[in-house]
């Protein structure tokens, strides 16, 4: 009777054991929701054009998907229920991005008012400082860590080592780990995960099509300022690529 209890404590032991091993597996694939919050006043506030625009500088909230696997990732744009018409649409950035982890390569789809343009290079480094503060993001406990762009702009990251790809939204990565959290420190874009999904997707969604013509980094910004210097600061079209 005793050894039969014994026995019955350490299977319960061993099913729990296992239960809590199953619970913190470590993901390789799957598929994350991201919801970004975009305060257009923030990002506006200095730009005298825009205040006096007549344009409805409010908070959007838009849906972004991020399927990953060990070898790649890709960002895409949840296309909105009801479109916005005129030139408000293009107030927010609607990047398409996809990372051969591997290869360390990533294509960038940029959507510049209406017209697609293809950023083809190596996947984008950021100089992470790692913090030991913590938060849960879509039921996943994550660390913070910073991103130092300039003496000016600070961008705050959440990632996830129970999440195996370094990878997150837009072109960030390079972490131990998937990034479910990303703001700015002044709060005008957060991005946060709202749920995880362990999936294997397939090689069509992570792949992209070879496009025809495509720009570095650096030939992207040179033909902006050469084309929109007229109107846009160039810190403007700079801080357009810390997010590819």
């Amino acid at each position: 009777m005793i050894l039969a209890e014994c026995i019955k404590k350490t299977l319960l032991v061993c099913v729990f054991g296992l239960g809590t091993l199953t619970l913190h597996a470590q993901i390789t694939s799957g598929k994350i929701i991201f919801e970004r919050k975009t305060n257009l006043k923030k990002i506006f506030k200095d730009d005298e054009r825009m205040r006096n625009s007549g344009m409805e500088l409010d908070t959007r909230i838009e849906h972004f998907e991020l399927y990953f696997n060990d070898t790649a990732s890709a960002f895409i744009p949840v296309p909105p229920e009801v479109e916005e018409q005129g030139w408000g649409k293009y107030l927010t950035s609607h990047n398409v991005i996809y990372k051969d982890l591997k290869s360390d390569q990533r294509l960038a789809i940029l959507d510049m008012a209406g017209r697609e343009m293809y950023v083809l290079d190596s996947i984008t480094k950021h100089t992470w400082k790692i913090t030991n503060k913590k938060r849960t993001l879509a039921g996943y406990q994550c660390t913070r860590a910073i991103w130092e762009v300039n003496d000016s702009t600070r961008i705050y990251a959440w990632f996830s080592v129970d999440l195996v790809p370094s990878t997150g939204p837009e072109g960030f990565g390079g972490l131990p780990g998937t990034i479910l959290g990303l703001a700015t420190e002044d709060g005008s874009v957060i991005y946060f995960a709202k749920s995880v999904e362990v999936m294997q997707p397939s090689q069509e969604i992570i792949t992209p099509e070879k496009p025809k013509k495509v720009f570095t980094s650096e030939e992207l910004k040179e033909l902006l300022i050469e084309r929109m210097g007229a109107w846009m600061k160039p810190e403007d079209i700079e801080a357009m690529f810390y997010w590819i």
